[in-house]
């Protein structure tokens, strides 16, 4: 037997681990799932937040995440779903944004068997739209009732073609037309979110020039309630306004801490817990062959529960109290010595 080339055998070596390495890379990129994320916006730190959890969800399970932010521009947005499509991305998540313009693409994405989640939206193409409770937007605005003592002026604050901010105007207005004497100014105010809170001082401090006896403002997201709050501390009514809104946002918790903000109840959705159920419900739809499948075996909605947080008067509001035996139910709602009819 001859000698061992040492420099041979160190070039073969090196050779074949770099053959392997190369080797290798394709065929784990190949299997690696795609997952795209579709933001409208993420200008606010419930967007981010949620945003972040979804990403993280997935990264740490070894997923690859591709996240947009379509800056509140909804052709952007759907720019960004189409783009997913046509890279044949293994489940969509469109996050936020305008859901009657979404029909088509989601029905793209299900022609092409992607499947889409929603959050905070309703989409009949998609094999799951998880949401929030924006129905128990009526706890707020009975909070309200009482503060205003069932009469008065009252604003209201949205932005355009978000499904749950459409679901707590409505929740809202479900509560005060039982108040002939509770009288809202005009139509609700579209506040764009490129600047809420600018936009919602602006509004408020013309409507309490013009309307001096203004005793509510009604905004259907958090941001444009901290310019309301300004506006209203600035005009000196925060013994007079009060105020409520949805999304207990860092900004709005701020001017809430403040001794000298008006009545204010903010009803809140985790993002975390938000954007982990989306996540969930995403990751268990590719475990079917079909989107069909999946939306057949699916839950169509998810409500995710809410919080609450007031300036005062909390008590106003009680907590859900939930009963999974119809025993229990029955014992407390009529006694235990009724006789169950099963």
């Amino acid at each position: 037997m001859g000698k061992i080339n040492t420099k041979k055998l160190l070039f073969l070596v090196m050779g074949l681990l770099l053959f392997w390495t190369f080797a290798y890379i394709p065929q784990a990129s190949a299997e690696q799932k795609v997952i795209g994320v579709s933001n409208l916006w993420l200008g606010n730190d419930w967007n981010a937040t949620g945003n972040k959890t979804i990403i993280d969800y997935f990264q740490n399970k070894g997923y690859k995440v591709v996240s947009t932010n379509a800056q509140g521009k909804t052709s952007q947005q759907k720019a960004d779903v189409e783009n997913f499509i046509t890279m044949k991305v293994n489940g969509i998540i469109i996050k936020g944004g305008e859901g009657g313009a979404f029909m088509d693409v989601a029905k793209k994405a299900f022609d092409a068997n992607i499947p889409v989640v929603t959050v905070i939206m309703f989409l009949p193409y998609a094999v799951h739209n998880s949401t929030e409770d924006s129905w128990a937007s009526t706890d707020l605005a009975a909070w309200m009732v009482n503060q205003m003592h069932g009469s008065g002026k009252y604003i209201g604050l949205d932005a355009a073609g978000w499904h749950t901010l459409e679901v707590r105007k409505r929740a809202f207005e479900d509560v005060f037309r039982w108040f002939p004497d509770i009288k809202r100014i005009g139509e609700y105010h579209e506040v764009d979110p490129a600047d809420p809170v600018n936009r919602a001082y602006t509004i408020t401090k013309a409507t309490l020039r013009a309307n001096p006896d203004l005793r509510g403002v009604a905004t259907t997201w958090g941001l444009p309630a901290v310019g309301a709050i300004k506006a209203i501390k600035e005009m000196k009514k925060e013994k007079q306004v009060c105020v409520i809104s949805i999304d207990q946002e860092p900004a709005l918790l701020a001017e809430m801490a403040k001794p000298d903000c008006p009545p204010t109840m903010v009803l809140g959705i985790q993002p975390k817990v938000q954007g982990k159920a989306a996540a969930e419900a995403l990751e268990a739809a590719m475990k079917f062959k079909t989107v069909q499948e999946a939306k057949d075996n699916l839950p169509t909605l998810s409500v995710v529960p809410v919080t609450y947080v007031a300036t005062k008067n909390i008590k106003e509001i009680n907590q859900k109290i939930i009963f999974k035996d119809v025993n229990a139910a029955c014992d407390a709602n009529f006694g235990k010595s009724v006789k169950k009819p099963w």
